[in-house]
């Protein structure tokens, strides 16, 4: 009966032993198993950390390049005068070629309803210079010119604007092309001439620009 009951304990504390050793080992395969699961996800964590890190500093930089730079006041100064210029420079030769294409018509006959190219009323004339001299078109009657352009005063009519002339700004009869000096070209009973704008038989009603 001693053997047998020593045999059992024997046993039993075997067993004991064996669980103690599986239970043991377990534990630290998942020890090691999560030290490597956190290694992983902090090298993970760093990589994108890194990449975030690296993708925002050219922003940050292009931000600091443009806040930093900025154009010498001289420079502007010397763009607007060049721009002025040539504004200028532009609005002298378009004149100059309305008045070459007006001109090459002096002597020109003058019948009324005649529409050109040889032979004018006064508002074909204007349609014509400004046709071939500016590239723009206008209305084919004056009173039509009159009310299909920009009104300008005596005070601010520059060269190439047009005149018009009648009894009142409903009924225009007749209309030139200023070129200075109290100046006009235009086509009427003794052909295409030049001649001044105020004179006895003229009654002048106003000005337009050609937009």
């Amino acid at each position: 009966m001693n053997k047998t009951k020593t045999k059992k304990t024997i046993m039993l504390i075997m067993l004991t032993v064996l669980a103690m050793v599986t239970l043991f080992a377990s534990d630290a395969t998942n020890a090691s198993a999560s030290k490597v699961h956190h290694k992983r996800t902090h090298k993970v964590y760093k990589k994108k950390a890194k990449k975030r890190h690296v993708a925002k500093k050219p922003k940050h930089k292009k931000k600091a390049r443009r806040a930093s730079y900025k154009r010498p006041v001289a420079k502007k100064k010397a763009r607007k005068i060049v721009k002025k210029v040539t504004h200028k420079k532009a609005s002298k030769f378009r004149f100059a070629s309305l008045y070459r294409s007006a001109s090459s018509k002096l002597g020109h006959p003058y019948r009324l309803g005649a529409s050109g190219p040889y032979i004018f009323d006064c508002s074909s004339f204007t349609q014509y210079a400004y046709r071939h001299g500016a590239h723009k078109y206008l209305a084919r009657t004056a009173q039509m010119q009159y009310n299909t352009n920009k009104h300008v005063s005596r005070k601010h009519v520059k060269k190439g604007d047009l005149v018009f002339f009648g009894t009142n700004r409903s009924n225009i009869s007749h209309v030139g092309i200023y070129i200075g000096h109290d100046r006009m070209i235009d086509a009427q009973l003794r052909g295409v001439v030049t001649e001044k704008i105020h004179t006895n038989w003229w009654h002048a009603v106003g000005y337009a620009r050609v937009a």
